[in-house]
């Protein structure tokens, strides 16, 4: 994670840079294995230091006219980084809640219907595509 004393550009860089390492990590790695791999504690660090450049980027635009087209585009990186790594996390929960909703046996075996859709993958191949 960025360290405070870097420049607020820096670690919003940083900050994107372990959002896209997080992203594939959360799509990459089996559903049971998400927590032996720490990245419930990788998920809330990064989470804290969101709020925080979040936070010091709204403070330091204070009411400055001047700032705040650099403050906004600060913001919406700092937004989209978060939201990146909030759409893997959504894909995973919707993976995993399918199974049972839809009467889904939860190891996809002794039964006829077909099993969920992997939303990870398509959300994986959409990411890859633009990145």
């Amino acid at each position: 994670m960025p360290r405070t004393s870097d420049p607020p550009t820096a670690r919003i860089a940083a900050l994107e840079r372990d959002a896209d390492a997080l992203w594939r990590a959360i799509l990459t790695t089996p559903v049971f294995a998400l927590d032996d791999h720490g990245l419930h504690a990788r998920f809330e660090d990064f989470g804290r230091t969101a709020l925080a450049l979040f936070r010091e980027t709204a403070r330091r635009a204070g009411g400055e006219p001047s700032r705040h087209s650099a403050a906004d585009q600060a913001i919406r990186r700092i937004e989209a980084a978060y939201h990146r790594v909030h759409e893997a996390l959504q894909a995973v929960a919707t993976l995993a809640l399918s199974d049972t909703e839809r009467g889904f046996p939860a190891h996809g075996s002794g039964s006829a219907e077909p099993p969920p859709q992997d939303v990870r993958q398509s959300v994986f191949r959409r990411g890859t595509q633009f990145s």
